[in-house]
């Protein structure tokens, strides 16, 4: 039986730890930028890929809403960003997964619609583009437990459709927002000028690898990469998308430095569960009272890793130990 103390953690895959650096605040929303080791790995996000050939497209045999494929004819491996969103073709979709697909190569990824309201079957030749949005954290949120539970169940790694559509729908509500189709990137669309205020004060940093984002005073997500420049392509997507959830939450203190350095610590120190994952690499998973999230190991390297705060808004400060008190 495998003992808790040989289960690896995400610091088993980091050269040196994570370190936080000073927020960049905007009313609620207060961003941490990380640092961490130098990468190892080369790769590029799909954003960097499309304008060399890269390609997301339906499946050729018929479309499927959960499935979409992916065509690498670059020289280096694509990362593929869990709730990163690629707009056209029969619905716009986010990816459920972070995948490195292989140079070469084509890989079929499982993805979530986020327009409920359109199947337009006309476009299905067409190649789907980056949106300038990822999902937003509440939303991640919903679909990574949703995986998680999927995983431990023993069936595919997939979030839930049903569930995703109606928090979309949901968000749509609360933000009084109006889209025909029911597509997420309308609500993004109709509060760009708000959202572009958050833009001008939360900056990428040079050397960052990924964020710690708080909302309402309350760290709520990190999103991390091995690779700066593969990061500085996430980073406004990943801005709006905290940036929109933002928008629902009354102006608070940014968290202190501790506070946030121990919820990286309590990130870092968890346990992961590791299983084979499509693409390039390992998929792993985790959770804790306070912190649940996934990751992509490549060889001893951590290239992804996402967490959240199990009840963002709720009492998860009083659950996170600080570093010293670990054991």
């Amino acid at each position: 039986m495998t003992t808790p103390a040989l289960i690896p953690t995400t610091l088993d895959y980091l050269k040196t730890p994570l370190r936080i650096g000073e927020p960049d605040v905007a009313g609620p929303l207060a961003v941490f930028p990380l640092f961490g080791p130098e990468p190892r790995l080369a790769y590029r996000a799909f954003a960097q890929a499309a304008p060399l050939g890269a390609s997301v497209t339906e499946l050729p045999g018929g479309a499927s809403v959960n499935d979409l494929v992916v065509s690498n004819p670059t020289d280096l491996p694509i990362l593929l960003y869990e709730g990163e969103e690629v707009l056209g073709a029969q619905q716009n979709r986010t990816f459920d997964v972070s995948v490195l697909v292989a140079a070469g190569t084509k890989l079929t990824v499982p993805v979530s619609c986020v327009e409920h309201g359109r199947w337009d079957g006309t476009r299905h030749a067409e190649a789907l583009s980056p949106a300038p949005q990822a999902a937003y954290p509440q939303l991640r949120r919903h679909k990574s437990a949703a995986l998680r539970a999927s995983v431990a169940q023993g069936r595919a790694a997939r979030a839930d459709q049903g569930e995703v559509w109606s928090e979309v729908a949901a968000k749509a509500s609360r933000m009084a927002a109006v889209s025909p189709t029911g597509a997420m990137h309308d609500i993004y669309e109709q509060r760009r000028d708000r959202l572009r205020e958050f833009e001008v004060a939360i900056h990428f940093h040079d050397g960052q690898i990924g964020a710690v984002a708080a909302i309402g005073g309350v760290v709520t997500v990190l999103d991390h990469v091995s690779r700066p420049d593969v990061f500085a392509a996430l980073h406004a997507p990943l801005l709006q998308g905290y940036a929109l959830d933002a928008l629902e939450a009354t102006d608070h203190a940014a968290p202190s430095r501790e506070e946030t350095e121990a919820f990286v610590a309590e990130v870092v120190h968890a346990r992961l569960s590791e299983r084979d994952g499509l693409g390039l690499g390992r998929s792993a998973h985790f959770a804790t009272p306070a912190v649940a999230g996934t990751a992509l190991l490549a060889g001893r390297e951590l290239v992804q890793l996402t967490a959240f705060a199990e009840e963002p808004g709720g009492s998860t400060r009083t659950r996170i130990r600080r570093p010293s008190r670990r054991r």
